[in-house]
């Protein structure tokens, strides 16, 4: 699994869970709800981890969705 992205809102991470969801791209999250007992700044961020196959198609899909920081 490579990191694709940190997110600390939890929102974003919800949508771009359910399109990875969507189009069959093998992902987890890690320190999920982590920001709600530790709220720091990219501290307790969510890391959006995808399968080493998969890296291109989520990466456009972060493009898309503007997530990229």
């Amino acid at each position: 699994m490579i990191e694709l992205v940190r997110l600390s809102d939890p929102v974003s991470l919800q949508i771009l869970s359910d399109v990875l969801v969507e189009r069959n791209i093998i992902f987890r999250i890690d320190n999920a709800g982590m920001n709600a007992l530790m709220p720091l700044p990219t501290v307790m961020d969510a890391r959006v981890m995808v399968a080493e196959e998969d890296i291109k198609a989520a990466e456009m899909i972060l493009n898309d969705l503007e997530l990229r920081a």
